[in-house]
């Protein structure tokens, strides 16, 4: 149908949802068990068919596809857009990014009952006024192409945003104040987006997410005509110094930058068991399959990561692809780098992904809370 509007309307249990009608998708997040529920509301000028599919696998729908028959219009006039946020998000831009307080929240391990915290921190998030967490939403695009971010400061204090090897306007954002970018992406591959000010205490304490770019056919390749992969995942990793960074910062204080002594480390803001049971980070499929990880580091510290299992190629290291990709089962991710690696499961079984340094397994001192996920061949 022509003069198609489609928004989120209200829901229960989930940690996101909402619908991108101009992208062609909705999307639906949820951390918690048991049922959860969303509305989406659909009207049109013409009467007509809208069918939503499901087809990502991390979330089972039913049923799978919902067909919505639209009236003609005549009678109920299209929802009323809500309007835009305090200091912009008007939404003419691809994506609008706000920038939040929030918490992130640790689990506690299950061998000794301990390490569950939460920490308050700042970041970015696709939802106005909600807490956010990190990393912020992944954006997407593909070669050769471009969007727009609109970024929304709803602090008191100024931040900005820089996309790491692709934007260099650093110009502060000040509270209440918006700012939109235009993002140009010639290369496939994941780069990390932050907050650049205050000498990286901004980036350090949550400010940070990353950008997927990938092929412009569709190929489920690393780049155009480069190694094909059956599944992808993006890992973003980070350390926190709670004492000494994270609480002083959020207190108003100024941070002593030349101390620097994490206490928590994390894979996609999960920590410990809760990263080893994220689908999002978990390398979860049958023998044979190839997977594509790309991996963040927005910490201040390098990342060792092992693989159990099997070796693995690296494709890229800080946005330099490998003429001769080496065989690997670990891989030193350089603090504020990223990196690319194809993977393939070879047996079946359960394995862990680990860093290689015994501080970075813990949270706070509590084993196993820090960075780790699994690899899971069926």
């Amino acid at each position: 149908p022509s003069g198609l509007t489609i928004t989120a309307g209200s829901s229960s249990n989930m940690n996101r949802f909402r619908v991108r009608s101009d992208r062609g998708y909705f999307q639906a997040e949820t951390d918690g068990g048991g049922a959860f529920s969303g509305t989406v509301n659909v009207s049109s000028s013409t009467a007509g068919t809208y069918v939503m599919q499901n087809t990502r696998a991390e979330l089972s729908l039913n049923p799978a596809d919902v067909t919505v028959n639209v009236g003609d219009g005549g009678s109920t006039p299209p929802p009323t857009e809500p309007p835009p946020p305090t200091g912009g998000g008007g939404g003419t831009a691809d994506y609008t990014i706000y920038i939040e307080s929030g918490i992130v929240s640790l689990t506690a391990s299950p061998d000794s009952g301990n390490g569950a915290t939460t920490i308050p921190i700042w970041g970015y998030t696709d939802v106005s006024g909600s807490n956010s967490g990190f990393p912020g939403p992944i954006l997407e695009s593909v070669e050769g192409g471009s969007f727009t971010v609109e970024v929304v400061n709803n602090l008191n204090r100024d931040h900005n945003f820089v996309i790491q090897g692709i934007t260099s306007d650093n110009t502060a954002i000040s509270p209440g104040g918006s700012r939109i970018y235009t993002v140009n992406t010639p290369d496939a591959g994941v780069f990390r987006y932050s907050d650049t000010l205050d000498n990286d205490v901004n980036r350090a304490v949550g400010m940070f997410g990353a950008l997927v770019v990938r092929t412009a056919d569709g190929s489920q390749r690393a780049w155009a005509n480069g190694p094909a992969y059956d599944q992808e995942r993006t890992w973003v990793i980070n350390d926190l110094d709670r004492p000494r960074w994270t609480d002083v910062a959020l207190g108003g204080g100024n941070v002593n930058t030349g101390v620097y002594r994490p206490n928590y480390f994390f894979m996609n803001g999960q920590n410990g068991f809760a990263g080893m049971g994220d689908p999002n980070s978990t390398l979860e499929g049958n023998v044979g399959d190839t997977f594509l990880v790309r991996i963040v580091n927005a910490g201040q510290f390098d990342q060792s990561l092992h693989f159990h299992s099997n070796h693995f190629q690296v494709l890229s290291r800080g946005g330099n692809r490998e003429s001769s990709p080496p065989w690997q089962d670990t891989i030193n991710v350089k603090a504020n780098s990223t990196a690319m690696v194809l993977y393939q499961l070879n047996q079946p079984g359960h394995y862990p992904m680990h860093v290689h340094t015994a501080q970075m397994e813990t949270g706070n001192g509590v084993y196993l809370n820090g960075t780790a996920t699994m690899i899971i061949a069926h």
